[in-house]
């Protein structure tokens, strides 16, 4: 008779079991899409009959049976960890890639309407002022060609400087964005502290952590340690961004570096790092190029001019003022001050146009230094977009081995759901055969007679 009450108590056990098996898969396939989510699997444990208690007591401790253990969270830690790495260096890769790109869009080479064709049409319109020196029309069209370059160089520095400035709020975003995931980790580390050591299943909460610990990788590169509670500590840049439940503060300086905590952060990474990089080296870079150009134009010009005579005779005057690309502009408006004259009173005279006029064949001229901006903005974009593409398969790739880990299969969990179901049919079977046995026991024993 005990032995047949126990029975039950197993059977009740393993119904537990099965549903609870049931309830585990049903999650699963619920967030089968929902991001930054970990399959679980439900945890079984036999129970055997207590040492020492007689088989005459049909208690559930001395029952035989199954239990519920536990709810495992399936992952690898290692491999998060990977993944984490290369999504920070992807999201660097990607970033710089766009930047530089954002630049090499500004120079529109090679085109027809580009700066190497503009200077090219300047030097060409000095050649055709020297075969006809002494025309109006020639002259004012020097100055037209003139003024179109450096309203090219003009526009093209105002706009590398509305790159700098979009850079600027994305890194201030950036920063921001840093905070606030950072903030979010820290409650989610309290909360997971908090389970851990009431023992409660903290299997969503370690989602949420894992989630936020991507966002920071990508925003900064950061470096995680998961703590034995299963929080995680921080650090950005060498300083401590989260730790347990506290998070530090992150700055952007007006040297474009980020602070934690008010202390400075040493070479970051992800997205932070990429606008840095675009603020402290690529912008300022390409800028000043563009600036050298611009003086050089200006110089080799104005030096011209000051070597001839104008339509007067009276010695030329700078064609150009302003030495940058932000500031040169045409400081001539009478054509007839244009120095065609090689000669004094030489009004008709065109060598010193036919000496300007070539000046787009010089090797140190800022043709040849225009030519190597570009070619080198092309080189860069180049790499920069190779190294983007490596990454992102990368990423892509561990990205895959990730998700065969941790993702959901819906084929995987229809199979547990049907080895559920019918283990659950069977335990069910069980109670309802052993329910037969004890009425017969108890309502038909000894009645014979009757």
């Amino acid at each position: 008779m005990s032995s047949a009450f126990g029975g039950l108590i197993g059977a009740s056990q393993a119904l537990s079991a099965q549903q609870y098996g049931l309830d585990v898969t049903g999650q699963n396939i619920n967030n089968a899409d929902t991001p930054g989510y970990s399959r679980q699997s439900a945890d079984f444990a036999a129970v055997g009959p207590a040492s020492g208690v007689p088989s005459l007591y049909a208690t559930q401790s001395a029952a035989t049976g199954v239990q519920i253990s536990g709810t495992t969270r399936i992952d690898d830690p290692i491999l998060d960890g990977r993944v984490r790495t290369e999504h920070g260096v992807n999201n660097y890769a990607q970033t710089a890639s766009a930047q530089v790109s954002g630049v090499q869009a500004l120079f529109d080479e090679p085109s027809d309407s580009g700066l190497a064709e503009q200077l090219n049409t300047m030097w060409n319109s000095w050649s055709a002022l020297a075969n006809n020196p002494g025309d109006s029309a020639s002259r004012s069209v020097v100055l037209q060609a003139a003024t179109t370059v450096t309203t090219t160089l003009n526009s093209t520095s105002a706009a590398i400087t509305s790159l700098t400035q979009a850079a600027t709020s994305e890194l201030n975003q950036n920063a921001t964005d840093i905070n606030t995931a950072a903030a979010s980790l820290a409650k989610v580390n309290s909360a997971i502290s908090i389970s851990t050591a009431t023992g409660a299943n903290h299997n969503a909460l370690d989602d949420q952590r894992d989630s936020l610990l991507l966002t920071l990788a990508n925003l900064g590169g950061v470096q995680t340690t998961i703590q034995a509670d299963g929080s995680a500590s921080v650090s950005l840049g060498g300083q401590t961004l989260v730790s347990g439940g506290s998070a530090n503060t992150v700055a952007v300086t007006a040297g474009n570096q980020l602070t934690v905590g008010g202390n400075a952060a040493s070479t970051v990474g992800g997205s932070a790092q990429a606008y840095i990089d675009t603020l402290n080296t690529t912008l300022p870079g390409y800028s000043a190029q563009l600036d050298a150009i611009a003086s050089k134009l200006a110089g080799d010009v104005n030096s011209a001019q000051a070597a001839g005579y104008d339509l007067s005779g009276t010695p030329g005057t700078p064609l150009f003022s302003g030495t940058t690309a932000a500031t040169i502009t045409v400081a001539i408006t009478d054509p007839t001050k244009l120095a065609a004259s090689g000669t004094a009173g030489g009004n008709l005279d065109g060598s010193n146009a036919a000496a300007l006029g070539g000046m787009g064949a010089s090797t140190t001229g800022a043709d040849a230094q225009y030519a190597t901006l570009v070619s080198g903005l092309g080189s860069a974009v180049a790499s920069a977009s190779q190294t983007a593409t490596v990454q992102a398969s990368v990423a892509t790739s561990l990205d895959a081995q990730q998700q065969s880990v941790s993702g959901v299969s819906i084929d995987e969990e229809t199979v547990n759901l049907l080895t559920f179901q019918r283990a659950y049919q069977a335990s069910s079977r069980v109670l309802t055969t052993i329910d037969s046995m004890l009425d017969q026991l108890i309502n038909h024993t000894g009645t014979v007679g009757l």
